[in-house]
């Protein structure tokens, strides 16, 4: 290890917040709801709970956080960090059930929750999950930002602490996936891979002390803990949050802080709102990025004045971003395509079957391997193993190509590929097709059972205008794509749900169509 690595090693979270409020006192490290906070009191509220901590919890035991986006969300993240401890985030819109599976998985010495919370009693249900587990679990309540620390602390379960299974050196956190497809694992990351990527991050976006940064993710998401948190303490930016998501309030914070660069937000929604205000709201806006098509991502560049649009690519396992474009990069390429990898990363193209590695241009799986990448997943070393290739690179699952210089273009999660008989097809291509001929933005394909060719096309479409010649509409299809492309099915849908990461949710889709509850319309 260099000595770089290491010196990134030796750095935490409290360490930035102490420079931050040394040379900026005043500063506003926190705007969450229209609470102000400055960097020298967040500072006194991240000590306060390391000291309420400290007698509880040692060095490398795992500490949870099931609570929505608040001061002291960000405060606890930063003193478990600070005393050497590991965060484990917890999405707040999980069930009691799924909950109970993450805790028996990573087995904390502490969980940190809230009375209640949008109808949400999540003491009372994390009191009834800890009371079910075969070992001790500390719970600490915590109070509202308004007041001071005097958190309640009980302990719950039966038996001692479970501490049998150590945490790696250096773990910051450890991050729960969705767990969409089988039961979530934790990506365990590491503090100096999250430090790298935020200043990465921080350098492509152009941060520093004096931007106004805003963020729509919550705080239990990587993009909430490495992008909005960890990359706002090190560039010093003041980080603008909100605890739940609104279009037209975020354009009204953007407009009264004069917030220049933004993340995680859906825009999908801000240019759904069709406000002749929202670009003039936006007009301080310089820098943010989103996932998507470059046609989407050219709307948010022309019809919200944002000339530092790009995309980016990441997931959970690499900290976040894992490559990314400069906001000063030939906007073609920003929208198009997903950036060059951090230094320290490389990526490779591979075809799935054989693990061939592939040329330019050639169409494969994207393997990944770095500095920044999850060193595996928590208590399951046969995920792990299952995760990376012989040769150490991470599999990703999704298809992807290099250009000559190694940038990458991202086309699809490899499930998402629709096989067709013995056709294979990606679901991208047709969605911009049906796109040109509906002149609908927000549509879906996705894989449909067939007893005859085992899957086929179909389609789902956020539409109110039902009377559209849908034949003609397929016509023109076919004039453009292989039969074999052409959904054999269009639905129609108020709203296609979707992931906090803004990926739709093909999954609900299907069992919405197999229980007839979208109207079909071709």
């Amino acid at each position: 290890m260099t000595k770089t690595r290491q010196a990134l090693s030796a750095i935490r979270l409290g360490d930035l917040l102490r420079h931050n409020a040394h040379y900026f006192p005043h500063k506003a490290a926190l705007r969450l709801d229209a609470r102000e906070v400055s960097n020298q009191q967040l500072l006194s509220r991240v000590q306060a709970i390391a000291q309420l901590l400290g007698p509880h919890i040692q060095e490398g035991e795992r500490v949870a956080l099931w609570y929505q986006n608040s001061l002291n969300w960000l405060a606890s993240f930063i003193a478990i960090n600070t005393l050497g401890a590991v965060s484990v985030p917890i999405n707040t819109r999980l069930t009691p059930t799924e909950l109970e599976i993450i805790l028996k998985d990573v087995q904390p010495k502490a969980l940190i929750t809230s009375p209640s919370y949008r109808g949400r009693t999540y003491e009372a249900e994390a009191r009834e999950v800890l009371g079910r587990l075969p070992w001790a679990t500390l719970m600490l309540v915590a109070s509202t930002d308004e007041t001071d620390i005097g958190w309640p602390l009980e302990r719950l379960g039966s038996g001692t602490f479970n501490l049998d299974i150590p945490s790696l050196p250096d773990l910051m956190c450890i991050q729960y996936t969705s767990g969409t497809t089988s039961l979530p694992k934790g990506a365990m990351l590491l503090n100096k891979s999250y430090l790298q990527t935020a200043a990465y991050v921080a350098s492509c976006q152009g941060l520093h002390p004096h931007s106004e940064f805003i963020s729509a993710a919550p705080f239990f998401h990587c993009s909430g803990t490495m992008h909005a948190i960890t990359v706002c303490l090190t560039s010093g930016a003041t980080l603008n949050a909100m605890s739940a998501w609104d279009p037209e309030l975020f354009l009204d914070l953007v407009e009264q802080h004069h917030c220049t660069v933004s993340h995680m937000v859906y825009y999908r929604d801000v240019l759904a709102l069709q406000s002749s205000q929202s670009r003039q709201k936006l007009s301080t806006m310089k820098v943010t990025h989103d996932l998507g098509t470059s046609e989407f991502l050219r709307r948010i560049h022309d019809e919200l004045g944002i000339p530092g649009i790009s995309n980016i690519y990441g997931m959970t396992e690499t900290c976040g971003q894992f490559a990314m474009w400069h906001a000063q990069d030939d906007l073609e390429k920003r929208i198009s395509t997903n950036g060059r990898p951090q230094v320290g990363n490389a990526f490779r193209i591979v075809r799935p079957e054989t693990q061939k590695v592939l040329g330019a241009g050639d169409v494969g799986e994207i393997q990944m391997r770095g500095h920044t990448l999850t060193p595996g997943y928590f208590n399951h070393p046969e995920v792990t193993a299952q995760a990376f290739t012989e040769d150490g690179w991470f599999r990703s699952g999704d298809l992807g190509q290099l250009n000559d210089l190694g940038e990458l273009t991202y086309i699809a999660r490899l499930k998402d590929i629709i096989r067709v008989g013995g056709e294979n097809l990606a679901p991208v291509e047709v969605e911009q097709v049906l796109r040109d001929c509906t002149g609908l933005t927000q549509v879906c394909v996705l894989a449909l059972p067939d007893e005859r060719l085992d899957e086929v096309v179909g389609a789902v479409i956020v539409s109110t205008h039902r009377e559209q010649d849908w034949r003609e509409v397929v016509k023109k299809m076919r004039q453009r794509l292989a039969g074999f492309k052409v959904p054999k099915s269009i639905y129609l849908t108020d709203a296609l749900p979707m992931t906090a990461t803004n990926r739709v949710q093909k999954d609900v889709l299907k069992c919405q169509i197999a229980q007839q509850k979208l109207q079909r319309v071709f």
